[in-house]
């Protein structure tokens, strides 16, 4: 059995409970207790949310840009653990640094830093934020990424291959699941980060007779014309945003292309719920779809492409019915979030990072 303690933004307990009143999607964040079934003993530091901890914490944690109350709370659990995980990149920084400058335990105890934007990050910050990611990340024992685009920016950044590993995003299935709803939206787009190419899709629906229903932020179509068949429904919760998804004939995930693969997770959502995915053909969506098999790619910035393929899957029933079913057995196959955590618990094993792998050498 291999000790995990686990440092991330959520309180599990507190999300364990929310699970069990089905206000959560998975028993823990990111389906993360698939890793129990691989032989992890996972272990979380708590936040301290008494008012008299919690004014001067997030001051602190806000000007320094380091979460560091969780690897404080989490020092006498790291000293028992034979593994520290930290869930996203930021919660890693603060046990980087005490393993940067030999503080114990974190000084002994191998660190995983589970990353979502840090390369692309490196890529974009300037020379001085650059150097302050670096110095918090140096120490990882090993750091995760997502897309095919990370792996380069790493190695450039002085990461050798032994020290960093892509993972197959994944989400979870068995909530992003069919559901029994008439599929009476024609075609749907969510999203709300920065990778979002709302300005081509939007294009491409001015010549378009039929409706777009958009779920974002209004800051994500600032300056932007909205044509009138596109109906804004700003930003939904969990419950509304699957069920849009179970009722949605097609969902376009238009983006630019970043070093993270932007978009990954609403295609891969509406895949695991059986819709006909149209997505920009990055590389990170493209290593998630092949092009008329299980979903549709346009080229990046194609108005009059997302216009012809749109417009051929709301008249074709038999091609969404089929790319929807594709999508849906392809997701559960190889883009679970039981495969991510299956691919993380091998790989910490062959690197010896985990009990079994320490004593067998």
């Amino acid at each position: 059995m291999t000790r995990a303690l686990i440092l991330a933004e959520r309180n599990f307990d507190t999300w364990h409970q929310q699970y069990l009143r089905g206000e959560a999607i998975a028993p823990l964040p990111y389906g993360l207790e698939a890793l129990e079934r691989h032989g992890f003993q996972l272990e979380w530091a708590r936040r301290q949310e008494a008012a008299p901890w919690r004014k001067p914490r997030d001051v602190f944690e806000h000007r320094t840009g380091i979460p560091v109350e969780r690897a404080i709370r989490g020092a006498r659990l790291a000293a028992e653990a034979d593994v520290v995980i930290a869930l996203l990149e930021q919660q890693g920084y603060a046990v980087g640094r005490a393993k940067r400058w030999s503080i114990p335990p974190y000084a002994r105890t191998p660190l995983v830093i589970w990353t979502c934007w840090l390369a692309d990050e490196l890529v974009t910050a300037t020379p001085r934020r650059r150097s302050w990611l670096l110095r918090n990340v140096a120490a990882a024992d090993l750091i995760t990424y997502f897309g095919p685009s990370g792996a380069d920016v790493l190695a450039d950044m002085g990461f050798s291959a032994e020290r960093i590993l892509e993972l197959t995003w994944g989400v979870t299935t068995a909530f992003y699941a069919p559901g029994d709803r008439a599929r009476d939206i024609q075609v749907l787009a969510v999203g709300q980060d920065r990778g979002r190419d709302y300005g081509s899709l939007l294009a491409a629906f001015e010549a378009l007779d039929f409706p777009l229903d958009l779920v974002c932020k209004p800051e994500n179509i600032a300056g932007l014309r909205v044509p009138a068949n596109v109906r804004l429904h700003g930003t939904v919760g969990m419950a509304e945003y699957r069920a849009l998804l179970q009722r949605a004939q097609v969902v376009a995930v238009p983006t630019h292309e970043l070093v993270y693969p932007t978009g990954s997770s609403v295609a891969l959502e509406a895949a695991s719920t059986g819709c006909a995915v149209v997505a920009t053909a990055t590389p990170g969506l493209s290593a998630y779809f092949d092009d008329g098999v299980d979903g549709r790619l346009v080229p990046r910035g194609d108005v009059d492409g997302w216009r012809q393929v749109l417009r051929e899957l709301v008249t074709d029933e038999p091609q969404r019915e089929r790319l929807g079913a594709a999508a849906r057995e392809r997701v559960v196959r190889r883009n679970s979030s039981e495969v991510m955590w299956r691919e993380l618990a091998q790989a910490l094993d062959e690197r010896g990072l985990t009990t079994t792998s320490r004593t067998a050498t």
